[in-house]
């Protein structure tokens, strides 16, 4: 039984974000340019290398939920986190860039089983009052990551890229075990089914069964197989999915088009994305005090609706100080939208299996972080140049406010339960 406050599963999950963000993802760059300049391997060796860790936290996490509802989060965030520290000890020792390559799916392997996916379903299991700002704040260390890139850099020059690699590999060893120890070791209660299955058996004897089965009935929680056959499971993907298509074409194209298209410097172009990153925190911590006390739908619908103006007035305006503010305010409504979607599959799914729930629906809607930069690349090398491309991403985002809009709570699953005793004749529970 859980006896630690589900506050300090925030904060463990937030310390661990903060180390894959800070020493992977937002170091990736940092990581090109030394590799590449000591091995003389191909810069694109290190871009396929991201892009696999990329698609490995999307396309790995319905295994991960799955795992997470069967073997608890401790446990597999655990794993991930040996993983990952594996992997950079291998990565540290490769001499050739296929075997690079090999090691960073250790790496993705291990940053799908202790990132956001587990960590998102530890918090949800663990607190259940203020669950929208428990959400808002976990991501907290995907922002705070990015201090850590300074002093990745400062050892990238003092100490070579091979033993920096090994000295992740400690840090995320050593400090990932600990900061997971916060993390719960039980599982979430599985609900009973009507389908019954070979391992899961929907057909319970005696009093107390009937009960407890009657209680998680009324609890309206769903397992993957009725999620999938209620419209907001997909609903919610086409929300969520047209959204990642804006946010993951917005974080690879904003500078280009603000150098290339407005002709803002460089600099100034960098500074936005911070700027825009911090605005996105905020958004997220916002989210978290108000999300409990309204509509989420509606609440969704209107980021949506927000950030398709946005992407329709980076395309339109001029000037710095107007390209500038869309940026900031495409943060804002990122970060106000973001743990909504979690939580709407809370409240609509239930936690009984919310992990295997959530991976399933993370693995199709990931699907948008790689259309969205692919389609602005090709359309922006069109006629209608990065104008037309991010109208077209404002299409897609208006389609998924329409999405939120028509989106509806499922029914509670229907429950079969076996009498107590005698005729064996199940019945609706």
């Amino acid at each position: 039984m859980r006896t630690r406050s589900g506050w300090w599963v925030v904060a463990g999950g937030s310390v661990l974000l903060t180390l894959q963000n800070g020493l992977i993802m937002s170091a990736f760059g940092a990581y090109l340019v030394a590799i590449t300049a000591e091995t003389g391997w191909s810069a694109g060796v290190i871009a396929l290398g991201y892009a696999i860790v990329q698609l490995g936290n999307g396309f790995i996490s319905p295994i991960t939920g799955w795992c997470c509802d069967r073997f608890g989060t401790r446990a597999v965030s655990r794993i991930g986190t040996i993983t990952t520290a594996v992997g950079f000890a291998l990565a540290s020792v490769v001499g050739e860039a296929t075997h690079f390559v090999g090691a960073v799916v250790v790496i993705a392997l291990g940053c799908s089983a202790a990132g956001m996916m587990p960590l998102t379903v530890a918090v949800v299991q663990s607190v259940t009052e203020r669950r929208t700002l428990a959400l808002g704040l976990l991501p907290t260390g995907v922002a705070l990551g990015g201090l850590a890139v300074p002093l990745v850099t400062w050892a990238l020059d003092s100490f070579g890229w091979r033993a920096t690699f090994m000295g992740v590999a400690v840090v995320i060893f050593v400090v990932g075990l600990a900061a997971g120890v916060v993390l719960p070791t039980d599982r979430a209660p599985r609900p009973v089914v009507g389908a019954a299955t070979a391992s899961e058996p929907a057909v319970v004897d005696g009093p107390t069964a009937v009960a407890a089965s009657e209680d998680r009935a009324a609890s309206g929680d769903h397992d993957l197989r009725s999620a999938l056959h209620t419209g907001a499971f997909w609903l919610l993907i086409v929300g969520h999915g047209s959204a990642l298509v804006a946010v993951s074409a917005v974080n690879l194209h904003l500078v280009p088009l603000m150098t290339h298209h407005h002709g803002i410097p460089l600099a100034i172009a960098g500074l936005t994305v911070a700027v825009m990153s911090v605005a996105q925190l905020l958004g997220q911590i916002v989210t978290g005090f108000i999300g409990d006390r309204v509509d989420k739908r509606w609440y969704a619908a209107i980021c949506m609706m927000v950030q398709t103006g946005v992407l329709i007035a980076l395309a339109m305006v001029s000037g710095i100080g107007l390209v500038v503010a869309a940026a900031i305010v495409h943060g804002v409504a990122w970060g106000l939208r973001g743990p909504t979607m979690t939580a709407l599959r809370t409240d609509y799914f239930g936690i009984g299996s919310f992990g295997t729930i959530m991976g399933w629906s993370m693995g199709f809607v990931s699907l948008g972080l790689v259309v969205g930069p692919l389609l602005v690349t090709a359309l922006a090398d069109g006629p209608a140049g990065y104008p037309g491309a991010f109208v077209a991403l404002a299409v897609v985002t208006g389609l998924g406010s329409i999405a939120f809009l028509v989106l509806r709570k499922p029914r509670p699953p229907v429950r079969v339960v076996q009498q107590a005793v005698g005729c064996g004749r199940p019945e609706a529970a």
